[in-house]
């Protein structure tokens, strides 16, 4: 069976630390007085500092859930490559019927999305073109051959266009904790075409996968949240707490934003800011691999971190997003999203709590985190996937893991599944976009690599405390750090 592996890289975008020799050259001109002066110093002093860290950090709370040890990582490789998308279908005369009256044009279908459940990867397949005759399938985690022809999801007539009980223009989905898959239906199609159609309202479906019935919950969202002739539902993540939550980005050129949906009430509303939810001319023009593009596209990759404690006692998460035209990632708190008053206000509301976390060498498209707080992302003009451990500086923490410029043209979306590997979706969508779709190449491939880790979904639970209990253990947390502090100057 074909397997190619992907070349790697360590980081690539770490600073380099200073010199040592000026460290030394510092030391020697010291006098033999202050050398001995601090020496004494330190024996004196050196026994309590240390009881009074290892006491203080013993008392302190601990805001975010200890980290596991690092896994073993291994090379991403190719496990699925397609140069066109084939289905599985009915019959050879279903085939031959759909692609005589263009229901089915092969260069036309791509995949976009990636999700895994049970046995099954979930491919998404946006209906931009004409000639999708489905928009959402699956193929099997364990390999039978290395181009498989897809099976639509749920079935043939749950993908029927133009039919509203069925799905119409699915980007991305997300399945939660609970084995409920939530799937982005944009309504609209052809969205690359000069005249998109809006077939049904853009909506939210459901689907328990549990139950094996896979019975469709359309839930069309308000046309006060969503405008059904502008909107582009492109991502969104899913938070398994209160009455669960979604946050989807709409980069829709019109009125791009997060859409936050609440799936106890079925209620939504969106949350807007221009400064950093919108692209820029500097982060438009892409180029890979000697192809030119303009993209001016605007909030795209979402990811969701693990839960946390604030300083108030609560439990939060940290949302992370960036414009697919941005070198910039930014961070908010997901109690900020919730805020549905929010929505309300004038445009520049939600900018005060949101964090501009720095930038990255390249544009981004899809990105995903783990359960242990870890961002994996693409880099497109690098031809890169990259890491970043949240714990760390995001300006200085960014590692490449992977980069091949013949393999790695355009990551789209990632996915994890339950046995530590992630999987990452190449679909070289400059060409698609600009119908250099060659049938003599591979056009789509799927890699995979071991990180020990599985999706964000599954991030530990953390428990709220009370405000006197939190506001008890600030103050052993201020003492550690100030301890930390006085024990490093000793050292120096």
């Amino acid at each position: 069976m074909y397997k190619h592996v992907i070349s790697g890289a360590s980081g690539a975008y770490r600073r380099r630390a200073g010199s040592g020799g000026e460290v030394h050259g510092m030391l020697r001109r010291q006098s033999h007085r202050k050398r001995r002066s601090r020496r004494t110093l330190s024996r004196t002093m050196l026994p309590l500092v240390l009881l009074a860290v290892v006491a203080a950090a013993a008392a302190q709370d601990a805001t975010q859930p200890a980290r596991a040890p690092a896994a073993r990582r291994e090379q991403f490789r190719v496990i699925y490559e397609w140069t066109a998308i084939d289905f599985q279908w009915a019959s050879p005369a279903d085939r031959e019927a759909y692609l005589n009256t263009s229901r089915y044009i092969p260069r036309n279908v791509l995949i976009s999305g990636i999700n895994f459940y049970g046995e099954n990867l979930f491919l998404t397949l946006p209906r931009m073109l004409d000639g999708v005759p489905a928009t959402l399938a699956t193929i099997p985690v364990q390999q039978v051959d290395t181009a498989p022809k897809l099976k639509p999801f749920p079935s043939w007539s749950a993908n029927a266009l133009g039919d509203c009980a069925a799905l119409q223009f699915v980007q991305n989905v997300e399945i939660d904790r609970n084995g409920i898959m939530w799937i982005l239906d944009n309504g609209r199609i052809g969205t690359l075409t000069q005249k998109p159609d809006t077939k049904c309202p853009p909506s939210i479906v459901l689907i328990d996968l549990k139950t094996g019935k896979n019975e469709l919950e359309r839930i069309p969202l308000p046309p006060e949240t969503v405008n059904a002739t502008t909107s582009y539902l492109n991502d969104l993540v899913v938070d398994n707490r209160d009455g669960d939550y979604a946050y989807i980005t709409d980069n829709s050129a019109v009125d791009p934003g997060v859409i936050v949906f609440r799936r106890s009430d079925k209620k939504s509303w969106k949350i807007r800011d221009s400064k950093t939810m919108l692209s820029v001319p500097e982060a438009a023009i892409f180029r890979i691999n000697g192809t030119t593009i303009n993209l001016p596209v605007n909030i795209d990759g979402i990811a969701l971190g693990p839960q946390f404690l604030t300083e108030e006692g609560y439990v939060d998460r940290t949302v992370y997003y960036t414009p697919l035209s941005s070198y910039h990632l930014y961070a908010i708190n997901a109690s900020i999203l919730r805020n549905e008053s929010l929505s309300a206000k004038s445009d520049g509301a939600i900018r005060p709590y949101i964090r501009d976390l720095g930038t990255k060498p390249s544009q981004t498209d899809g990105m995903k985190m783990d359960s242990a707080g870890t961002l994996f992302f693409g880099l497109i003009g690098n031809s890169t996937i990259a890491e970043w451990n949240t714990t760390t500086d995001f300006r200085v923490g960014q590692r490449t893991i992977a980069r091949d410029p013949n393999y790695i043209q355009w990551v789209d979306r990632f996915t994890f599944d339950d046995s530590g590997n992630i999987y990452v979706v190449i679909n070289r969508l400059y060409n698609f976009i600009k119908n250099q779709v060659s049938p003599d190449e591979v056009n789509y491939r799927i890699l995979k690599s071991h990180t020990g880790t599985k999706s964000y979904i599954f991030s530990p639970d953390v428990t709220p405390l009370t405000p006197p209990q939190n506001r008890a253990a600030t103050a052993p947390a201020v003492g550690a750090s100030l301890m930390l502090l006085a024990f490093a100057h000793l050292l120096a």
